[in-house]
């Protein structure tokens, strides 16, 4: 699926991480009209295939996978 803005659209915000902060910023945005890109980890997920469900759900939207950082 090809994004439907241009890297070099600055009429659309991007957010990181659709978290407590980023999926509450993007919908205040929405809100006012302004288009918002969030951009989560993870596999794509189609509305059908969610789980209703808020501990069975965890397995299917958390980032189990390993995490690394580095530095002091």
């Amino acid at each position: 699926m090809a994004a439907p803005y241009k890297l070099n659209d600055d009429s659309v915000v991007v957010i990181i991480g659709s978290g407590a902060g980023g999926g509450m910023l993007g919908n205040e945005l929405a809100q006012k009209v302004i288009d918002v890109v969030i951009l989560e980890a993870g596999a794509r997920h189609e509305y059908d295939e969610f789980i209703n469900d808020e501990w069975a759900s965890f397995s299917q939207l958390a980032w189990t996978d390993k995490r690394m950082t580095s530095g002091d």
